[in-house]
This record gives C-alpha cells, sequence and structure tokens, in this order.
C-alpha cells in the first residue's frame, strides 16, 4: 500500500508523532516514522511533548493516544507502547474505504 491508496485522510499531510523523551519512546517514534515512510509512504513529524505522551495523529484523527488506552498507567509512563508494525496496521485499517452501501434499487 502507498499514499495514492490510503483514502480514509489527507495522503500529503504528515503523521504527527508526540513522545515523551524521559519515557524513552523517542526510538519507538522513530522506529514508526521509518515504517510509516517505507511502507506507507507517509512522511512524519516528530514532536517532544509533556511526561507520559505518546500520540499519533494523522489527517485530523488521533490514531493512537497511549493516555487514553492505558488510562493513569500510560500517564505514568509505564505499559505496552505500540511497535511501528502495529501503528501500520492501524493507519491502514482506518484508511481503506467503507464498503459500498447497496441501495433497494441495486437488488434484481
Amino acid at each position: 500500500m502507498n499514499v495514492s491508496e490510503l483514502s480514509g485522510g489527507d495522503a500529503t499531510m504528515p503523521v504527527r508523532i508526540y513522545f515523551c523523551r524521559l519515557c524513552g519512546f523517542a526510538t519507538h517514534a522513530e522506529a514508526i516514522a521509518l515504517a510509516l515512510e517505507s511502507e506507507l509512504g507517509l512522511s512524519s513529524e516528530l514532536h517532544e511533548a509533556f511526561w507520559g505522551t505518546f500520540r499519533i495523529e494523522w489527517s485530523g484523527r488521533e490514531i493512537y493516544n497511549r493516555w487514553r488506552t492505558r488510562g493513569i498507567l500510560g500517564r505514568l509512563g509505564m505499559g505496552h507502547t505500540p511497535t511501528a508494525e502495529e501503528i501500520v496496521v492501524l493507519l491502514s485499517e482506518i484508511s481503506d474505504p467503507p464498503p459500498p452501501v447497496q441501495s433497494s434499487g441495486d437488488e434484481t
């Protein structure tokens, strides 16, 4: 899949990855940015953020937010941090076009 095949968001907009460097999330953010570029052709912007932050946004959508998915543990920098592969799958899933809706006039 490449940028031209992504339909759920604006493929020209970069993916924004916000991360806490003190929590050790810089390596995860960099790996995700590389995977998005190589597998989906999407550019990324890396932004250092507040303690415990690991959030990914694209085209006005929040793709992943550690604070929401991990609760207080996420805010403390504990628990699972998504892999590059997991984020590529998430972006691929949300960018797939919805199945066509069959209207009642289409039935034969």
